[in-house]
């Protein structure tokens, strides 16, 4: 992933700081939080060296909370007249793209579980023993279709999609 662009908020995430409507775990919301519109990767990750940190700022990313903007699109154009032309030519060829998520077996596994643990708190900890275990991606997409179905049962169907959503994206 890239270190150089600038992370920001989308109408998503100012949505969730202010209502909390989509219940994002505390870290989850910490790191959300954290995203100021002036802050790189690199510099949100010094910020909050908790292990899962990169994993979390990846969801946050993919379930479309946060968006990277270029370093230029963050400079004010306003603070050099003569600048501006050159700050909007250079924005286009510096703008790196949004990072996409790791599509493997580890990658959705990790996501489904973590996302497990913040849908279902401790009750979670036999699916996510269940989904550990699992070694072929055929294995894994019907463990994870029965977890579906628990997360509809127990959080809902907004839930259940965006659970699925978000594994299906990382699933090979």
């Amino acid at each position: 992933m890239g270190t150089e662009g600038i992370y920001r908020k989308t109408e998503k995430g100012r949505a969730e700081i202010a209502t909390r409507a989509n219940r994002l775990g505390l870290r989850e919301r910490t790191m959300l939080i954290m995203v100021d519109d002036k802050t790189t990767r690199r510099e949100l990750l010094a910020k909050n060296a908790h292990p899962t940190s990169e994993g979390i700022l990846n969801s946050l990313l993919a379930d479309g909370y946060i968006e990277v903007v270029s370093a230029a699109a963050a400079v004010p154009v306003a603070e050099s007249p003569a600048a501006a032309p050159a700050a909007a030519a250079a924005a286009p060829a510096t703008a790196s793209p949004a990072p996409s998520v790791e599509v493997s077996l580890v990658s959705a596994a990790r996501f489904a579980c973590r996302s497990l643990v913040t849908v279902l708190g401790p009750g979670a900890d036999d699916l996510t023993a269940l989904i550990e275990k699992c070694k072929t991606a055929d294995e894994l997409r019907a463990r994870l279709e029965k977890c579906r179905d628990v997360v509809q049962g127990m959080a809902g169907k907004k839930k259940a999609d965006e659970f699925w959503a978000g594994v299906t994206a990382r699933l090979p």
